[in-house]
């Protein structure tokens, strides 16, 4: 044994009890300062238990931690239960052994499954109510994005008065998952999903809300009217498509409206086939038959077609053939077509300029200007007299007009009516501008 060591043990063997104390604190002090240091600046690690924990759910979880001798701690933030690390799995197997934590809706769900005798029929109505409620949240909490939902029903009791039972109504309140966002399809699955489970539902009687209050998918209503928008377009283009060739690009116009089911229709057919055997009425064949309409399908169409022009019964009548075969309507759905056409248009009148009589001299540059109070008789032309003027001009009008009645006889698609008014209001204004011209033209006549 080495020397020093022999000596401290003749030391604590002479030592007196008191002086033995002081010899243990001298030893025993250092250690638990370096303990305490150690701890202080090495303090152990928590986790968060569980989230989003209710009043509830948090009691109880907390009494089994002290049941289990597990320590845990309250978040000053948010009050949330937090575990040391090295114990947090073994924590969190340890309760769910136990069924915790259970959620609100576990809670009264398992209350609304225990057995009631003599409840009336209003209370079993809201407790199947209640857990249909609950199971739909639990479906629509399946979704990644997420985290929490719940689901209030609006179920009108059904009275067999009333012709038309009030729809049911639907509102989903959803909590996401930190950084997620519904999308517009997820959003319309999520109405669907809602609508196909309560019976009376349609998708567009449901609301998805966020736990701000904001209305998600402010776009999903328009699917439907998107939908239906596609549809109109399609309808017309097959319309244009068959018109536009015959009639012209610019001298049709067609508008189509729809009408789509907004709910699924399942429609179920009974008949029965009796036949008398020995003066008793015995059912010989069943026959059970099931309709399913499906959402979107056209209830109803109704489309105008506007030709541009002034056209005649007989194009009408053909624009109004083609475009019904192109729609494919069926009268028996209520679905309609009419064909207008544009009226003529009518030229506005123009002012006619007043005309300064000729005379014989020439260049016309020298012609003199004649007060219109008396204006002297205008010499004849290239020795051509007056009335012979007067003639070319009533006989280039009478040919004029002639030529307007013929082209208006033919049918209106080749040219309008204004254009003829038009052609006739030039002639009549070369005729007076320069007479010299059409007297020309009458000599011409008079010697052929």
């Amino acid at each position: 044994m080495p020397g020093w060591l022999s000596s401290l043990r003749e030391l604590i063997a002479e030592a007196s009890p008191l002086r033995r104390f002081m010899l243990a604190l001298l030893v025993l002090l250092p250690l638990a300062a370096l303990a305490t240091a150690y701890l202080w600046f090495n303090p152990p690690v928590y986790r968060v238990l569980y989230t989003q924990l209710s009043d509830r759910a948090g009691g109880e979880v907390i009494a089994a931690l002290d049941q289990l001798d597990i320590p845990y701690r309250l978040s000053a933030a948010d009050g949330t239960i937090e575990v040391p690390v090295g114990q947090l799995h073994a924590a969190r197997y340890r309760l769910a052994a136990q069924g915790l934590p259970r959620s609100d809706a576990d809670a009264q769900d398992e209350i609304d499954r225990a057995p009631r005798f003599g409840a009336s029929s209003l209370q079993e109505q809201q407790r199947f109510q209640r857990a249909l409620e609950i199971d739909l949240a639990r479906s629509i909490q399946s979704l990644e994005a997420v985290e929490l939902a719940r689901v209030h029903l609006a179920l009108p009791k059904v009275s067999p008065f009333l012709r038309n039972a009030p729809p049911a109504t639907a509102a989903v309140l959803v909590r996401l998952r930190p950084g997620a966002q519904l999308t517009t399809e997820q959003v319309t699955t999520i109405q669907a999903l809602v609508a196909a489970g309560v019976p009376r539902m349609k998708r567009t009687e449901v609301q998805v809300l966020d736990p701000r209050g904001v209305l998600l998918g402010g776009a999903v209503a328009e699917a439907e009217p998107t939908q239906r928008m596609a549809l109109e377009q399609d309808l017309a283009r097959r319309v244009l498509a068959v018109l536009e060739p015959w009639l012209g690009r610019d001298r049709v116009s067609v508008q189509v409206t729809a009408t789509l089911e907004d709910s699924e229709i399942r429609q179920t057919v009974e008949r029965v086939r009796n036949v008398v055997i020995g003066g008793q009425a015995r059912p010989l064949e069943k026959t059970v038959r099931t309709t399913l309409e499906p959402e979107g399908r056209i209830r109803r169409v109704n489309a105008i077609v506007i030709l541009n022009f002034d056209a005649d019964a007989a194009a009408i009548r053909r624009a109004g053939q083609m475009a019904r075969q192109a729609l494919g309507l069926q009268p028996a759905r209520g679905d309609s077509l009419n064909v207008y056409a544009l009226p003529a248009a009518t030229p506005e009148p123009q002012a006619e300029l007043p005309v300064e009589p000729l005379v014989a001299q020439s260049p016309p540059a020298s012609i003199p200007r004649v007060q219109p109070a008396s204006p002297p008789p205008a010499p004849p032309v290239h020795g051509i007299p007056p009335w012979v003027v007067a003639a070319a001009a009533v006989v280039l009008l009478l040919v004029a007009m002639a030529g307007l009645r013929r082209r208006r006889r033919e049918p209106a698609i080749e040219a309008p009516a204004a254009d003829f008014d038009a052609e006739l209001d030039a002639a009549r204004n070369r005729v007076l501008a320069d007479p010299r011209v059409t007297a020309d033209v009458i000599k011409l006549w008079m010697r052929a």
